[in-house]
């Protein structure tokens, strides 16, 4: 099975990976994904073999992995990307059965550019993958969650780490950057949200992030109380913590995907992105943040930057409505 990227989009390839071993138990699956992403699906029980490859690799080497692939002789081989380079690793893969991802690029157009809406009113990221495993396999009467799994020793490491910061008991995890600006949230409400938590939920708040996460620099800056580790973990240690804390808070990225996928419900604060464009949460006990304003969704993950005067889909979410959402899923 083919997923390259990125983090959130091979979250929920876990859970085709669920159906494809509830109708074949003894099926051998293997994934193809780059080697930034692998390490995602570490100790995952439905995986038998990650194989890794680099961005940067050339037309040849895309060529030699499918040959290599070819070689062993593999009932199905899914594309679940449909992408440039999987296309030339399917090119040269034979005698397999193979069955590819279609993406909904005219009705994401048609909500983008004129507001229309043609998506199925149950339409996921997950439901979009069994889309195309249905072309061969009778789907599932319930699509599965993602699933992640935490080891044992990534856990007790985490928990060690924690306590130097006294965190022992309770805490909310907050995770507020995004690959691209215009997914971020104000730093001073994620102030006032953390101020909350900890002063009136009697919550500990650790922030999570990248190196480049420079809002993460920001809301340091005006709460002290965060307990920010931004920049001090890698992929699997920010699972592994996440998989600790009571409830993630963010934008719709990766890592928020991620925390569903270990059992830990979100509160997502969503703007120019839309569950249409892949994005939304999975839990009964998640909660969604945004406002339904003419505009949005406006690209797919992102990147396009807001022509309005200001960024009204981000905006015009106060802090009373993400920590009415929070107390609504502590409370469950």
């Amino acid at each position: 099975m083919f997923r390259f990227s990125s983090i959130g989009d091979i979250v929920q390839l876990t859970s085709p990976l669920q159906t494809l071993k509830d109708q074949f138990p003894n099926a051998r699956l293997d994934i193809i994904t780059l080697d930034e992403y692998a390490e995602i699906l570490i100790g995952h029980p439905f995986v038998n073999r990650i194989i890794k490859i680099s961005r940067n690799y050339s037309y040849n080497q895309l060529k030699s992995i499918g040959k290599k692939i070819s070689s062993l002789n593999y009932d199905l081989v899914i594309d679940l990307h449909n992408v440039i380079r999987s296309k030339i690793i399917l090119n040269h893969i034979k005698g397999s059965k193979k069955i590819v991802y279609k993406k909904p690029r005219w009705k994401r157009f048609k909500i983008i550019e004129f507001k229309k809406d043609n998506f199925e009113d149950n339409f996921s990221q997950r439901w979009l993958y069994h889309q195309c495993l249905g072309s061969i396999f009778k789907l599932p009467y319930a699509i599965p969650n993602n699933k992640l799994v935490v080891r044992d020793s990534e856990e007790r490491a985490i928990k060690i780490l924690l306590n130097q910061y006294e965190v022992n008991e309770s805490f909310v995890t907050i995770i507020p950057g995004a690959t691209w600006k215009q997914k971020t949230w104000l730093s001073e409400r994620y102030s006032e949200v953390i101020d909350y938590i900890i002063n009136k939920l009697k919550y500990k708040v650790v922030m999570l992030g990248g190196d480049n996460d420079n809002i993460c620099n920001s809301i340091s800056k005006i709460n002290r109380n965060v307990i920010d580790l931004h920049g001090k973990l890698d992929l699997r240690e920010s699972i592994a913590l996440i998989s600790c804390s009571n409830l993630t808070i963010g934008s719709d990225t990766g890592l928020m995907h991620a925390s569903e996928a270990v059992g830990v419900p979100v509160v997502m604060i969503m703007g120019p992105t839309s569950t249409q464009m892949g994005g939304g949460v999975m839990l009964e006990n998640s909660f969604t943040v945004e406002e339904n304003i003419w505009c949005r969704p406006c690209s797919q993950n992102g990147q396009r930057p807001c022509y309005r005067s200001q960024q009204y889909c981000m905006n015009q979410i106060s802090s009373s409505n993400v920590i009415n959402a929070v107390k609504v899923v502590l409370d469950r």
